[in-house]
């Protein structure tokens, strides 16, 4: 097992905090992309990432006992420094210019491709720290976690079957 370990709270806050790096990303790439179009369908998505923060807060809501309690002891925080720096890299990195990321181009089937791309990374990422939250504190929680990133690649994919079709 790992030496990190982290309970379900701050997997949650980390969660919260990738949705918000979503958030911000899609609407810098709003700001930067001239396309009508795309412009608005980088506003939607910022707007589908605002709406999962809400929903992982309303589940973090949820969360009791030794999902909440203090995991072992780190004075310097380094172990929930190290996750959020995580977070930050893989995922949304707050630094990213969004245009390099759609240097091919910004029509809709490559914003929702990224896009798809990046919840696929969200996924990764929370399966690579799973083996980090005991089951004592919470760690089924991810599960819970993933399984919305998960249905948000489903409906990403539905929007972008209707523009292939």
């Amino acid at each position: 097992m790992s030496s990190l370990i982290f309970n379900a709270n701050e997997a949650f806050e980390i969660a919260k905090r990738i949705e918000r790096n979503g958030v911000a990303y899609y609407r810098r790439a709003a700001e930067l992309i001239g396309d009508p179009a795309g412009k608005k369908l980088m506003n939607d998505l910022a707007e589908m990432e605002v709406v999962h923060e809400q929903v992982f807060a309303h589940m973090q809501q949820k969360l009791s006992g030794d999902e909440l309690a203090e995991t072992p002891l780190d004075p310097h925080n380094d172990a929930y420094e190290f996750l959020k720096g995580m977070a930050d890299k893989c995922v949304f990195d707050p630094k990213e210019d969004p245009l390099e990321v759609l240097k091919d181009g910004t029509d809709a089937k490559t914003i929702l491709n990224a896009a798809i791309q990046r919840e696929k990374d969200s996924i990764i990422f929370y399966e690579g720290i799973k083996i980090m939250v005991p089951q004592k504190f919470g760690g089924a929680r991810l599960d819970e976690i993933i399984a919305q990133e998960m249905g948000h690649v489903i409906i990403l994919t539905r929007h972008l079957d209707q523009i292939a079709s």
